[in-house]
């Protein structure tokens, strides 16, 4: 691993909101698959609704829209959840409105980090009062940046993947090697470095082990096989995926 500075963990926390997202969008199906033992082996669904339509509600409002208008039957939170226009709604008004509204509401305890303990590899570790030793994306983002994909898939609860579509005249496909960009880059990859034994996939399909190199401008990826030759990524629309 490597040592991050205190600007370079700040840049982390700041600037999260405009980063790529740990799971790239095509990706998240196969994360909720995996979730459905925890949930009645039922594969939960996932609907998105723009933040400034909410924004401006009151909790009532918002537990209102969640009953009437989604029509959910219950809410999972976080204790420390915050709802509402200006954060002004709790954990515990959630659990009371929900009742008045006849929803079912369970308020779970945060997730901890098992390994955290102040700092990382002697860089000091920038992070809020309530988030001392949780698991958030902030810290997943911070070990990704380490490259630290051990600690990743401890916070994640399974290996990180990160995809990328080939686009037409933007990478290089010779022999057992690929070159691509980083705009080819679905979600955040870890930082600049080289990754040996990373599993190499098609869409979901397993295609064998790799050896992955990061720079700052692309991405090198060289296959323990040549049996993809003759397959055209692009025209065939395949995502690429190295698991870590």
């Amino acid at each position: 691993m490597r040592e991050l500075t205190t600007k370079q963990l700040e840049w982390i926390i700041k600037d999260e909101s405009q980063r790529p997202p740990i799971v790239a969008k095509c990706d998240r199906k196969r994360v909720l698959c995996s979730w459905a033992p925890y949930c009645s082996n039922i594969v939960p669904l996932e609907y998105q609704i723009d933040f400034s339509n909410v924004r401006h509600l009151t909790p009532r409002q918002f537990v209102e829209r969640l009953s009437k208008e989604l029509r959910v039957g219950g809410v999972v939170a976080g204790a420390n959840y915050r709802f509402g226009y200006k954060a002004s709604g709790d954990a515990k008004d959630l659990v009371r409105l929900c009742e008045e509204y006849g929803l079912y509401a369970s308020i779970v305890s945060p997730v901890m980090d098992k390994t955290w303990h102040g700092s990382q590899n002697g860089a000091s570790v920038a992070c809020n009062s309530g988030d001392l030793g949780q698991v958030s994306s902030t810290r997943v983002r911070r070990a990704l940046a380490m490259r630290d994909m051990a600690h990743v898939a401890e916070l994640l609860g399974r290996k990180h993947r990160l995809v990328l579509v080939p686009m037409n005249e933007k990478y290089r496909f010779a022999k057992s090697t690929i070159v691509a960009p980083k705009s080819c880059l679905l979600n955040q990859p870890p930082g600049d470095g080289e990754f040996n034994n990373c599993t190499f996939l098609l869409d979901d399909v397993t295609v064998g082990l790799c050896r992955l190199a990061i720079d700052s401008n692309s991405d090198r990826i060289e296959l323990g096989c040549e049996n993809l030759l003759e397959i055209n990524l692009v025209q065939d629309g395949r995502c690429i995926g190295i698991e870590f």
